[in-house]
């Protein structure tokens, strides 16, 4: 066995903390929400409806939409830290939608949003071995509508199903450390 073997063999996860993966996954979900509007965009929905394009609650909705798909990877793969990244996530979030401009009255409640949208989307995802129910829920509340889109439920439900494709293994690429604490000051004694 060659030190090629041995480099190869060894782990190629990050050494962090539950904020620290935190923090990545918050910078995923921020440029998983960018992709989403881009694509709802090249779909038309900008055009047909500028005002909802242009409302903060748009981009919360595409948010918490992305960030309940991280959250099914969280919830699986962290084990005993999950409770603390969720926790941290949610900080890391809402300090992105502030610094996005959100209005103050748009993130009211921001928690219990987010424990509603999550458990409406868990239900969904219950209703059927398909994603179409998710999609449909996600384009209801991304558009602020109560029409239903059949083109718009299911590139939702084909991101849905990508999505959680590609983050399958995402919480194998951190290896989650305590954080230690900062030595005590030396103090002089006399």
């Amino acid at each position: 066995m060659g030190w090629s073997d041995l480099i190869r063999r060894r782990s190629v996860r990050t050494k962090t903390s539950a904020v620290g993966a935190a923090a990545s996954l918050a910078e995923a979900i921020v440029q998983s929400t960018n992709l989403l509007q881009t694509r709802l965009a090249a779909e038309g929905f900008g055009w047909t409806d500028p005002a909802r394009a242009a409302a903060d609650e748009y981009l919360l909705e595409c948010t918490l939409f992305e960030w309940f798909l991280r959250d099914l990877v969280v919830l699986d793969g962290f084990g005993s830290q999950a409770g603390t990244v969720r926790q941290a996530l949610g900080g890391w979030l809402l300090i992105d939608l502030q610094r996005s401009g959100l209005s103050v009255a748009c993130l009211a409640g921001f928690d219990g949003r987010c424990r509603e949208r999550f458990a409406e989307y868990g239900t969904a995802l219950e209703l059927s071995s398909s994603l179409q129910p998710l999609g449909a829920l996600a384009w209801w509340r991304i558009s602020g509508k109560d029409e239903p889109s059949e083109r718009m439920t299911m590139l939702l439900a084909n991101r849905a199903n990508a999505e959680l494709a590609g983050l399958r293994d995402a919480a194998q690429k951190y290896r989650i450390v305590e954080r230690s604490r900062s030595p005590l000051p030396l103090v002089d004694r006399p």
